[in-house]
Formats: C-alpha cells, sequence, structure tokens
C-alpha cells in the first residue's frame, strides 16, 4: 500500500491498484487478547462453536489463547501440561479460522514445572504462560513458576480478581504485584476485581499490563483507564473480551 486518504487526480491515475473505500474508515485488524480456545473453532464447556470466524466479521482478525484450560479432561501434571500447549500451538500454527490468525498453546503454571521444562516448550515453538488455574496451594506458588517462564522467553498471564473455575481461588492486588506476570488477565474483574487502591499502584510502580474485559466490572475498567492515563501507562492500557462469555460470566462466583 503506498497511501491512505485524498490523494491527487494524477497520483491516483498513476497507481496500478486503487482501492474505493466508499467512505469507510480503513484500520488494522483488531487483536483479542484474551479468548478461550481449545482446538479448533469450538469450545467445549460452553458449547459454542464457529466464534472465532463470527469475530473476523467484526473486524478481529488475531486472537491470542488465554491457555486452553477448557480441554476436556485437560492434564495437570508437566509433562501433560507441556504436551497441551506445544499441541494446541502446532494446531493453530497453520489452521486459521475464517483467515484469522490464532496463537494457541498457552502453558498452564502447575507445581512441578521446572525452568528446564520452559525452555523445553519455548524451543518448540511455545511463548505464553498462564497462572491461575493451576494446582498450587496458595497464589504465591506462582511466583517462582512465573519467573522461570519468564527467564525462559515466554509472556505470562496472569488470572486477576475473583475465583472462575471450582477449586480455584482469587488473584488480590498484592498478589497480582508479587507474581508481576506480563499481562493482568482482565484487572477489571468479571465482575469482582481487585480493590481499587490496586489499580493506580499497578499503573505507577510496575510494568504489568493492565488488560480489560468487555465481560468484566464498567466502573473499574474506567477507573483502571484513568490511572493509567495519569501515570502515562496507556501503552500497558489493553482491551480484550474474555470469551466465548461463559467464560467470563462464571467468575462472579
Amino acid at each position: 500500500m503506498e497511501a491512505v486518504g485524498t490523494v491527487e487526480g494524477a497520483a491516483v491515475d498513476a497507481c496500478d491498484v486503487v482501492i474505493d473505500a466508499g467512505g469507510a474508515t480503513a484500520i488494522p485488524g483488531l487483536i483479542d487478547s484474551q479468548v478461550h480456545v481449545t482446538f479448533g473453532d469450538f469450545t467445549p464447556r460452553q458449547n459454542t462453536v464457529g466464534y472465532l470466524t463470527s469475530y473476523v466479521h467484526g473486524g478481529t482478525t488475531t486472537a491470542i489463547s488465554a491457555s486452553e484450560v477448557h480441554v476436556p479432561g485437560r492434564p495437570k501434571d508437566p509433562a501433560g501440561v507441556k504436551a497441551l500447549a506445544v499441541a494446541a500451538f502446532k494446531c493453530f500454527e497453520h489452521y486459521r479460522p475464517g483467515g484469522m490468525r490464532v496463537h494457541g498453546g498457552s502453558i498452564i503454571l502447575e507445581p512441578g514445572l521446572t525452568r528446564a521444562d520452559f525452555d523445553d516448550v519455548h524451543r518448540d515453538g511455545v511463548w505464553l504462560a498462564k497462572a491461575g488455574f493451576g494446582a498450587v496451594e496458595t497464589a504465591r506458588d506462582y511466583v517462582a513458576l512465573v519467573r522461570h517462564a519468564r527467564e525462559a522467553g515466554l509472556l505470562t498471564t496472569l488470572h486477576t480478581g475473583g475465583a472462575s473455575i471450582p477449586g480455584s481461588f482469587p488473584i488480590t492486588g498484592e498478589d497480582l504485584i508479587a507474581i508481576d506476570p506480563t499481562v493482568s488477565f482482565h484487572i477489571n474483574g468479571g465482575p469482582v476485581a481487585i480493590e481499587d487502591r490496586y489499580f493506580e499502584q499497578v499503573a505507577a510502580e510496575t510494568g504489568i499490563a493492565m488488560q480489560v474485559c468487555t465481560a468484566g466490572n464498567l466502573r473499574t475498567t474506567l477507573l483502571c483507564a484513568e490511572a493509567a492515563r495519569k501515570h502515562d501507562a496507556f501503552d500497558r492500557f489493553l482491551i480484550a473480551t474474555d470469551t466465548p462469555p461463559a467464560a467470563a460470566s462464571c467468575r462472579s462466583a
């Protein structure tokens, strides 16, 4: 592409290809940084089929896995979560539902994973790691796991706020700062969020990316956005969906 906007007539005549948008606005494809994929364009937990293809119709051309936590019977041992992450990454490496690019394969952080394990999956292409659904005893058990994953070159994400699925527990603002992930998933809650006072602290004192989701709390979304603006951290303010929706709505429990 040579130009976007209004150009002189002579410049138009000299072009090989001219696209008349008919008054529409051309923008880059949108990126949804939290989608609950499994394999293919469906998710069994929510009985949702074809949602990724539908998202393309709304302008979303890239989706990033929130980990394949909803795969039926998902493994929880180190070997199993490594295999799951690599398999999901490989499956979506060339499969593009509706033309969408899907970054699948986010390794779920479980007790027993070592730095060497993260190096292994990274060599196989996996670049995402997810904290929040592992069989850890406390949230602080994620501190070392997240550190090792980041040292291996993985981008780490953290389920933040209220509990989501049976057996999980809330991640507080204090936990979030201690764990120090690359991205705080749905920091605005779903609708249960961290305490208000932590939004400004995360924006001012950390490098954590603050992701808000459409299924979350609108009041804390605005609170987070204002904290990001105030502390010149808007480059760390992300908007995502946390969909299919059943995955988000159950978080209010």
